[in-house]
Formats: structure tokens, C-alpha cells, sequence
């Protein structure tokens, strides 16, 4: 644990201005330490067809992953008949709004039976969610800066803005944004998702003692839209533990993001690398 809070304390982080509005900038040679932020007041929504764009470079990422599985046949035919039923609804409201709010009422759901599995707890190991911990932040300031993550049970939430050099991969993809669960393979993210979940899985099935697929294939993308989002993701990330009944307090679920910034500092935000923000 406090391996993984020094990695916050000795990176520079300047934060200016926290949603879309920020782009995270590498000074060669990439790596932890040479981060900082600027505005960027050009990385602003856009649209093609009426339809938010799955990807746009310089916002923050909200992603959750889960373990494979853990979801039961019934539940996922729930959720699709429930986005089909949603998407049919004439609600008078812009395309690009009422595809959003279906996919954030599905999140919901989405979230509600993730939380109230407990057959497929194989994250509750603390070999696995530390390991899992330890790989989040070995790829901080090279593929991603990483804002906040939670590590949960039987998924993980994360919130991250990719790297500049993945934002030029990514620039010319424009296709609509999927409501649901989407295949990491056609997601914008997928470099990254490749490197937070190959090696993982890998090392979790050793600990384990176990073999076969470790986590599922699909992954929830959602990027932020403004800075009140921002800071509702955040809020909501470091609250899962304690809104799943796991503890009392945010600060006391070991393997999230408030508690490394609580041992750091004591604070209790839920926010990773501010530390030092105030003084630069």
C-alpha cells in the first residue's frame, strides 16, 4: 500500500482545470513524474449525425471491467431487452441526449447487479487486488494518467484520460457510441484494456490456481462530458464500496483510490495525484 501511495507523492501534477478541458501532456522521456496538465479549451464535445462520439481526445474515461461470468444469462438478457425497450421510448428529446441517458439508466442497472453477485468474488483476494492495484499504476503516466479506480469484488472502476501519442492512434475514429456493454476489441480503448487485462488475467489464475478465461471480453466506456460529471464520477467511485455494504467509511476499502490519497495526505476525495497541486 504504501508503494502504490508514494507513486502519487512523487509525480508533479499541476491541475488547472479538471473535465474535458484538460490534456494530459508527457514531457519526454514519458514516464511518472513528468506529468503535467494545461488547457486545452479546443477538446470539446463533438458530434457527427447527431450521435456523441464514442471517443474524444483529451477527455477523461469512465470504464468499469468485470470478471467473466459474473453476470448470469438471465441479468444480460434483462439489461438488452431493457436498452431495446429504452432506445424505443419517444421521449421529444435530442438523439445524442436520450442514446446518453439510456446508457447511464442501463450503467445503473448494469452496476446494481454487479454488486449483489457474490458467486464470483475472485477480486477480494488480496494477491489479485494487489497485483491488479500495482498494474494500474505501472501504466499511470505512460498510457494513461490515471484520476481514480476501485477495485471491487468481481469488477473494477476506473477513470483515466489517455495518453496523447494514443489520442493521434485514435483521432479518426468516429463511430457512435455504444449503449451498453461493448466488445474491448472495437473500443477506442483497446490498447489499453489489452494492457490492463492480458497480464492480469495471467497472474490472477496463478494465484488462484485456476485456468481459463479470467475476465469477460466486454468493458462499460463512458467519457465525461464537463467537470460536474467529472466530479460526480469520482464521488461515485470511491462510494461503491461503502454503498455495496463492504465497509462503513470510503477510506477503509482497501483497494481503491481514497484510500491511497487518505494514506498520502488524509484526504478524503477520492482523487489521485492533487497533492502537491496547490503549491505549483
Amino acid at each position: 500500500m504504501a508503494q502504490a501511495a508514494s507513486l502519487c507523492l512523487t509525480r508533479q501534477c499541476t491541475l488547472t482545470l479538471r473535465g474535458t478541458g484538460c490534456q494530459p501532456v508527457f514531457d519526454p522521456p514519458m514516464q511518472a513524474g513528468s506529468l503535467h496538465y494545461v488547457t486545452n479549451k479546443a477538446m470539446e464535445i463533438s458530434y457527427r449525425r447527431s450521435l456523441p462520439h464514442w471517443y474524444v481526445p483529451g477527455a477523461a474515461h469512465f470504464v468499469t471491467y468485470r470478471v467473466a461470468g459474473t453476470l448470469p444469462l438471465a441479468a444480460i438478457k434483462s439489461l438488452r431487452e431493457k436498452r431495446e425497450r429504452l432506445l424505443a421510448e419517444k421521449t421529444g428529446k435530442p438523439l445524442a441526449k436520450h442514446r446518453l441517458d439510456v446508457h447511464r439508466v442501463l450503467f445503473a442497472a448494469y452496476e446494481k447487479y454487479l454488486d449483489t453477485a457474490s458467486d464470483i468474488d475472485w477480486l477480494c483476494h488480496p494477491r489479485v487486488a494487489s497485483m491488479l492495484r500495482q498494474n494500474l499504476y505501472h501504466h499511470d503516466g505512460v498510457k494513461y494518467v490515471l484520476h481514480a479506480y476501485c477495485i471491487m469484488p468481481n469488477h473494477v472502476h476506473l477513470l483515466l484520460t489517455p495518453s496523447p501519442e494514443l489520442a493521434t492512434q485514435w483521432g479518426k475514429i468516429d463511430s457512435p457510441m455504444p449503449i451498453g456493454e461493448s466488445t474491448d476489441k472495437r473500443s477506442p480503448l483497446a490498447a489499453i484494456m489489452h494492457s490492463l487485462k492480458s497480464y492480469t488475467a495471467n497472474r490472477a489464475n496463478k494465484i488462484l490456481q485456476r485456468e481459463g478465461e479470467f475476465w469477460q471480453p466486454e468493458s462499460y466506456d463512458h467519457w465525461v462530458r464537463d467537470d460536474d460529471e467529472l466530479e460526480r464520477i469520482v464521488n461515485y467511485i470511491h462510494a461503491n464500496p461503502v454503498a455495496a455494504g463492504l465497509v462503513d467509511r470510503h477510506e477503509d476499502w482497501h483497494w481503491c483510490s481514497c484510500h491511497d490519497r487518505y494514506l498520502l495526505d488524509g484526504d478524503r476525495s477520492g482523487w489521485l495525484c492533487m497533492a502537491q497541486a496547490a503549491s505549483l
